[in-house]
C-alpha cells in the first residue's frame, strides 16, 4: 500500500511548490517499485537570462522547481523506456545530465564566473571566487529507492538532505541516508544561537540577522563542492543535481535487506519532525521512533498535519531553531506489512 504526500509549505500559498516525487511500478509483472523524494533547493541568486527561459517557457516556475521538475520527469521517462534494470545512482546521474542540457541551451552562460559577470557585472561583489557560480545553478536533493518485494532487498541512492527512512515492525526506525557532512546551513543556526544567547535576541530576530543569512546563502558553493583545485571532497560537500559533473562524488548508494520492515518512506526534509540544535544520540532515537510510530498508526496525512500544528506552535523557532516557519513536505510512504 503506497501513500503519497506532496504539499506546499501552508504559510507561503502564493509560492508554488518546489518539491516533487516518483512512484514507478515496472509493467513487466514484477514486484518491483521505484520511488524518490525530490527537494528544489530555493534560489539564492538570480541570473536574467534564466529567470526570462522560466517565465516565458515554464509559467514562471522558480528554479528550484526546475531542478526538481526535470529531475522528476527524467527518471520517470528513463525508467520508462528501459528495457533492463537501471541502478538508483544511474538514474539520478541521468537527471542531472538532463538538467545540464537543459541549462546548456537555454541558458549555456550560467555555467562561467566570467560569462555571468560579462552579462550582469552587479554580481561582482558575489562571485568573488569562481565556484559560487552554484549559487545561481537551479538544484535539486534526492532520495531514489527500488524495492523488490518478491526477494525483500531494496537499493538506494542519495544525495543531499532529502531521506530514506525504514520503519521496523518491533518500533525501531532507521534512516541510512543520515548525513555526515556538517554545511554551513548548521554553521548558521549555531551562529544564529550564540547571537540570540549574547545579544539577548529572540531566535526569529536571530535567524533573520543579514549576517546569518548571508553564511546560509553561501553554503551553496558546497553543492557538490570542489576545493581550490578543483578537486572533490566528499567529506566537506553534498550533492546535488544542478548539472555540474562532481555530482558523481557526492551520490551515497547502499543495498539493504527488508527483514522485519514495515514501512519505507522517502522524504522530503519538509516531512521530518523538528529536531532541537543541539539534539543528543538518544533524543534524536526518540524523535524517529515517535515519527515512525505516528506514520504507522495515523497515516502520513495525519501525520503531516501534527507536523503542521507543531511548527505553528513554535512561530519564533525557539524550540526548533529553523530559517522556515513551514517547508514543502513530500514523502512516499510504502507499507510492506
Amino acid at each position: 500500500m503506497f501513500e503519497v504526500i506532496c504539499q506546499p509549505a501552508p504559510d507561503q500559498p502564493e509560492r508554488a511548490n518546489e518539491d516533487a516525487f516518483v512512484l514507478y511500478q515496472r509493467d513487466d509483472g514484477q514486484p518491483r517499485f521505484t520511488i524518490a523524494a525530490i527537494d528544489g533547493a530555493t534560489s539564492v541568486a538570480h541570473f536574467g537570462p534564466l529567470d526570462e527561459y522560466l517565465r516565458r517557457e515554464r509559467s514562471s516556475i522558480t528554479p528550484a522547481g526546475l531542478a526538481a521538475n526535470v529531475a522528476r520527469d527524467a527518471i520517470l521517462t528513463r525508467l520508462a523506456i528501459s528495457q533492463g534494470e537501471i541502478s538508483p545512482r544511474d538514474l539520478i546521474l541521468d537527471a542531472n545530465d538532463v538538467l545540464r542540457e537543459l541549462l546548456e541551451h537555454v541558458t549555456p552562460d550560467i555555467f562561467s564566473a566570467e560569462k555571468i559577470l560579462a552579462r550582469e557585472p552587479q554580481h561582482a561583489a558575489l562571485l568573488n571566487d569562481p565556484r559560487k557560480i552554484r549559487l545561481f545553478l537551479p538544484a535539486a536533493v534526492i532520495t531514489l529507492a527500488t524495492i523488490d518485494t518478491q526477494h525483500h532487498v531494496l537499493q538506494f541512492a542519495h544525495a543531499g538532505d532529502t531521506s530514506l527512512m525504514l520503519i521496523y515492525e518491533d518500533g525501531r526506525v532507521e534512516v541510512p541516508t543520515e548525513r555526515e557532512a556538517r554545511m554551513n546551513y548548521e554553521s548558521a543556526l549555531f551562529m544564529a544561537s550564540r547571537s540570540m544567547s549574547s545579544q539577548k535576541r529572540s531566535m526569529l530576530e536571530a535567524v533573520n540577522d543579514p549576517v546569518v543569512r548571508s553564511l546560509d546563502r553561501d553554503h551553496r558553493v558546497y553543492h557538490n563542492y570542489v576545493d581550490e583545485n578543483g578537486q572533490t571532497m566528499p567529506s566537506s560537500g553534498v550533492g546535488v543535481i544542478d548539472g555540474l559533473p562532481e555530482l558523481a562524488d557526492y551520490i551515497t548508494t547502499g543495498t539493504l535487506p527488508l527483514d522485519g520492515v514495515a514501512v519505507v518512506v522517502v522524504a522530503s526534509d519538509g516531512f521530518s519532525w523538528p529536531a532541537a540544535l543541539h539534539e543528543s544520540p538518544p533524543e534524536r532515537k526518540a524523535r524517529l521512533e515517535t515519527m515512525g510510530q505516528r506514520i504507522r498508526r495515523e497515516g502520513a496525512a495525519r501525520y503531516l498535519a501534527a507536523l503542521r500544528a507543531e511548527e505553528r506552535a513554535d512561530a519564533g523557532r525557539e524550540k526548533y531553531p529553523r530559517f522556515k516557519l513551514h517547508d514543502d513536505a513530500t514523502a512516499v510512504v510504502l507499507t510492506l506489512k
